[in-house]
């Protein structure tokens, strides 16, 4: 296909790099086939995929679902559309596109402000259904009352929230009665992959007359285990045995479980102390039958209808909805009704001086395959696939081609270097191998002043280097150090992330400390001078817990040892240790130096990303560091 036979009618610029490429393979396989594309932030992805879909769409009578990982992500492809909307109007071309950034209750609903205090997601919803059905919500009802100015442009969710407040109508109802006009619906997975929510999409659209768009669909194999993630923690039973006195509710039977159940917890829990493990499987009829009750469904539906009585009680008084019985119930009907399926286990976890029970999901495939076939196409993007083969045999994805593309590298702009002599192998960081990561780090550092980010394998590594002074020995250099620590708070880590940013315009330059695993790890982007060197402690796979070993054993039980251990166990690690990596390069013109900090890496080289393997050394001494980067990277 040349590039006359492309349909260009939405695409607002000129290809970049390899863009064209992309643009001709999408429009050529989208009428016969779902997508895979493999391709590196900053590409031009989203527009891309927008403007080569639009028309096919449009022809067709299709929508566009547009699916990020978090709601703060929805604007980005809305961004794009208003691009080529005012491209369209420049050109006087009759197509007319609209879009909307939708976002749940909890960020949309005036009516909370009354709430004492914060509430999640389940708590606003019964909150919000309470209001209207008591017609108590003056926002809802004007919106279903009053005249409502049309709106044909595309909208973000900041400007559905403006527009609602002006008009004193409800903006997450006012949202979802634009859908029917909407070209792109943007959204956040939970409107495809949580079965409570996604109603909420497909009450309004035939998900068969829909193009579905996975946005960084790497997070998919283990998405399913979070949504489907319930738990409850001594906390939750303390909190249920307080309700039933406050709220003065007499059922001793319950009341007998409930002490029994605390008493149960607190026993698991020093046990887990007593042999120093993070979590076991247990078996949840046994332990509810030991408290004095069967295990079956109306357990859970009888402690839930208490809890709902507190919540409505609650929801009367202006307060959050929130109620401890109402947790435990909805997590013991739960388990029930997975306790026989394959894949999912019941785990005790050990929290400082905590201790939860959750239900632990280890599905992916067998999940993704059903939600695929609901939609007439199925695109999936992301700049850390790794193996597209593997990746669509873990999600399920069949009648796919799929696609990488990458910007063109220079050499002279990248070096990596990978230790032969050091590695975090092992349950804990002995304390020589820990001084000789910190004399690595020292040279690295030393031999780039620019700011530069450690990732380590995990926070506890992390903390090993720290506990060895590896903070004194970065500020002798002198560098400013910037720590995330696990528990940092959104307002904090974020403050924290432009304060290292502006360092890098500093005399004094700034070193980030964070963990592969993290936050900072993913997501957050880099530009130019802001990082131009990346020292990786090891290889950021999981800690062989329980939990760990289950899920490999699963894997194994689908698809054999070696790619068992593969999908489950290595192949995350090293997206893990792509996506630090790739926290340096957000354009074709940037400059890194990598440090590959665990010999371990060259069985994995093959799966990094490119940039990270096209200029590589192998060092056998940490002297090595300083003189091969002054040397080779100018």
């Amino acid at each position: 296909m040349n590039k006359d036979n492309l349909n260009l009618a939405f695409f607002p610029y000129k290809f970049r790099e390899n863009q064209q490429e992309l643009f001709e393979f999408i429009q050529k396989n989208i009428n016969e086939n779902n997508l895979i594309i493999s391709a590196p932030t900053g590409f031009g992805k989203t527009i891309i995929i927008l403007s080569a879909i639009l028309p096919v769409a449009n022809e067709m009578g299709k929508k566009i679902i547009w699916a990020t990982k978090t709601g703060t992500e929805t604007d980005r492809p809305i961004e794009e559309l208003k691009i080529i909307d005012k491209y369209l109007m420049s050109k006087n071309q009759n197509s007319k596109i609209f879009g909307i950034s939708i976002r749940g209750k909890k960020d949309m609903c005036l009516l909370k402000r009354v709430l004492s205090e914060e509430a999640d997601y389940d708590e606003v919803s019964l909150f919000c259904k309470a209001k209207i059905k008591n017609n108590q919500c003056r926002y809802y009802n004007k919106l279903l009352y009053d005249y409502v100015p049309y709106q044909d442009t595309p909208l973000l969710y900041s400007e559905i929230l403006n527009f609602a407040e002006k008009y004193e109508i409800c903006p997450y109802y006012y949202q979802l009665s634009q859908i029917y006009d909407a070209n792109v619906i943007s959204v956040n997975y939970n409107y495809i992959f949580n079965e409570q929510i996604s109603w909420t999409l497909r009450n309004k659209i035939n998900f068969k007359d829909a193009i579905l768009v996975v946005d960084e669909a790497h997070n998919l194999q283990f998405l399913i285990s979070s949504l489907n993630q319930k738990e409850i923690t001594l906390g939750t039973v303390k909190g249920s045995i307080k309700e039933m006195e406050e709220y003065k509710i007499n059922n001793e039977e319950i009341k007998n479980f409930l002490n029994k159940l605390e008493k149960e917890m607190i026993r698991i829990m020093l046990i887990l102390k007593e042999k120093n493990k993070e979590d076991i499987p247990i078996k949840l009829d046994k332990i509810v039958e030991k408290c004095g009750l069967v295990w079956d469904s109306e357990l859970g539906e009888k402690i839930i209808e208490y809890g709902i009585k507190i919540r409505l009680t609650k929801i009367r008084e202006n307060k959050v909805p929130r109620s401890s019985l109402y947790r435990l119930g909805d997590f013991l009907k739960s388990a029930y009704e997975m306790k026989n399926i394959d894949g999912v286990k019941i785990i005790a976890s050990l929290k400082e001086n905590n201790i939860s029970f959750e239900i632990y999901d280890m599905r992916s495939s067998e999940i993704y395959s059903n939600i695929w076939n609901k939609f007439y196409r199925v695109i999936l993007c992301s700049g850390t696939l790794g193996s597209i083969k593997s990746f669509a045999e873990i999600v399920g994805l069949e009648n796919y081609v799929g696609k990488k593309v990458d910007f063109n590298i220079k050499k002279k702009n990248f070096l990596t270097l990978i230790t032969n002599y050091l590695s975090t192998k092992g349950e804990e960081l002995p304390k020589e191998e820990a001084v000789k990561y910190i004399e690595s780090i020292e040279r690295f550092v030393n031999s780039l002043n620019e700011n530069v980010a450690i990732f380590s394998s995990s926070y506890r590594i992390q903390e090993t280097l720290i506990e060895n002074g590896l903070l004194e020995v970065l500020r002798r250099i002198p560098r400013k150090v910037f720590i995330e620590t696990q528990d940092m708070p959104g307002d904090k880590a974020k403050r924290l992330l432009e304060d290292f940013k502006r360092q890098a315009y500093e005399n004094i330059k700034g070193v980030l400390l964070a963990s592969a695993t993290g936050k900072f790890s993913e997501g957050a982007d880099f530009p130019g001078k802001e990082l131009v060197g990346v020292f990786l402690v090891g290889i950021p796979f999981d800690r062989l817990t329980s939990k760990t070993h289950l899920l490999i054993n699963y894997y194994v039980k689908i698809y054999g040892r070696k790619k068992g251990i593969f999908y489950s166990y290595i192949l995350p690690a090293i997206r893990r240790a792509s996506h630090a990596l790739g926290r340096a390069v957000r354009s074709p013109d940037d400059r890194a130096v990598f440090v590959l900090g665990d010999k371990r890496y060259k069985r994995f080289l093959k799966f990094l990303p490119k940039f990270s393997t096209i200029n590589l050394f192998y060092i056998n001494n940490y002297y090595q560091i300083e003189e091969i980067i002054k040397n080779k990277f100018k």
